[in-house]
């Protein structure tokens, strides 16, 4: 799975990004800082659901697309980038 990370003024988020959706993600990401918003498609980190995620670009200092190894992390993870 890839990961979205997300940086603003003082906050961080990482969101996997539903398979086969890592394109329209990475044609998204090319909006930070402007007064754009976006809907990404994105994996609830807690239920692994698919859920739907609305960006405010302005907000967002930096974004970046991780293409992830496939294998899960030990543990939870959510805490690791903030």
């Amino acid at each position: 799975m890839a990961y979205l990370m997300l940086y603003g003024n003082g906050w961080t988020q990482r969101w996997g990004i539903v398979p086969g959706m890592e394109e329209q993600v990475r044609s998204q990401i090319v909006q930070v800082g402007t007064d754009a918003t976006g809907e990404l498609t994105v994996v609830d980190p807690g239920s692994e659901a698919e859920a739907t995620l609305v960006v405010a670009w302005a907000l967002v200092a930096a974004a970046v697309v991780l293409d992830g190894s496939g294998r899960a992390a030990a543990g939870d993870s959510t805490g690791q980038y903030a």
